[in-house]
């Protein structure tokens, strides 16, 4: 942490009036409105942006809740009479003003996007005329998910807060797409957690006995952050070609397809979940062609030598017309599996 947060002082204190015209464009005014915040700590700092934990003493959105660190057992005294928020500053700067800024696809999916428990609220934006830098003013949240798994060391989460964690997920998700976009940068250090406290859940192993003791664990708050590559569902493609980290990488993406939607989504929080009960990557894969070899170990390669299994179930990863034309058009080859691994992973 930079010596220069070790005594906090209000080091921000902007003056500006949002005007929001019928056009919904927004102009910037030196009025009577202040912002003003003391940085605490830096929490996050990209190639895009860096981001401070911040006490508030500027206004912000009527009925703001205070931060879930401020909430519950969880809460740290160090926070009492204090206003958290995660203070972002892009580092491009914004020579065209306000106009090019709510161009930006982070801010204009924010707005889009309605309030939900699982998705990071946006309390505030502006430009700072003196430096044309762009700042958002965002919920603040203790960590990320990366953070707690690797927090573990080893020590598997109890099944109720593996479920409890992947039905907020979801719901997130399905408040976006339902909103008609999608985010493509799954993955666990784009999904925010805050602890509260301690919890029993109810055993979930099939190994569990009878009467078994609850497990003892932590209970979190789970909300989707960083919309900086949020498309909406309905865009017209082509789309970058490099989305989200290469782990959590659909099949297509990483076969450079400009054409995918929603369902990019969908494999990603199939990988993180995978990663929660395993504490590791389901395919850290050293590079592209690597990825793919090794979600074929574990799918199978996209034919139909496997067959069915007794249920009728396809065995392997099935079929792919489009995939086998995507690795074709950049030179890759889908590696042959081995058939008695298949029919082993496919009874597990």
């Amino acid at each position: 942490m930079p010596s220069s947060w070790a005594t906090p002082k209000p080091v921000c204190r902007v003056s500006f009036f949002i005007a929001i015209t019928r056009s919904q464009t927004i102009s910037l005014a030196y009025l009577g409105s202040t912002r003003s915040w003391t940085p605490l700590k830096v929490v996050g700092d990209g190639s895009f942006g860096t981001v401070w934990l911040c006490d508030w003493h500027g206004t912000l959105p009527p009925k703001t809740p205070l931060s879930p660190m401020q909430c519950g057992a969880g809460a740290r005294p160090e926070w009492a009479g204090k206003r958290l928020v995660a203070v972002k500053r892009m580092k491009k700067r914004w020579d065209g003003g306000w106009e090019e800024c709510s161009r930006l696809k982070e801010l204009e999916s924010l707005r889009a996007i309605s309030s939900h428990p699982n998705i990071i609220p946006l309390y505030d934006s502006f430009l700072l005329p003196s430096t044309k830098e762009l700042y958002f003013v965002f919920e603040s949240m203790e960590g990320n998910l990366y953070q707690l798994i690797k927090s573990r060391k080893g020590r598997p989460l109890a099944g109720g807060l593996v479920l409890s964690i992947y039905s907020q997920v979801v719901n997130g998700l399905h408040h976006i797409h339902e909103s008609g976009y999608f985010h493509r940068d799954m993955k666990p250090e784009n999904l925010l957690v805050t602890t509260t406290g301690l919890a029993d859940y109810i055993p979930t192993s099939p190994m569990a006995t009878s009467g078994a003791p609850p497990d003892k664990d932590v209970v979190v708050i789970i909300k989707l952050a960083d919309f900086g590559l949020a498309r909406e569902t309905r865009s017209s493609p082509p789309y970058t070609e490099y989305v989200s980290t290469r782990w959590y990488r659909a099949p297509e993406v990483l076969l450079r397809s400009r054409d995918y939607s929603n369902p990019v989504d969908m494999w990603a929080l199939g990988t993180i979940l995978a990663e929660l009960i395993n504490l590791k990557p389901l395919f850290p894969g050293a590079g592209e062609i690597d990825q793919v070899a090794r979600i074929c170990e574990v799918l199978g390669d996209p034919n139909h030598d496997y067959g069915r299994d007794s249920r009728d179930r396809q065995i392997g990863g099935g079929q792919w017309l489009r995939g086998v034309e995507l690795a074709r058009n950049v030179g890759c080859t889908f590696p042959k599996v081995c058939y008695d691994i298949i029919i082993i992973l496919s009874r597990l």
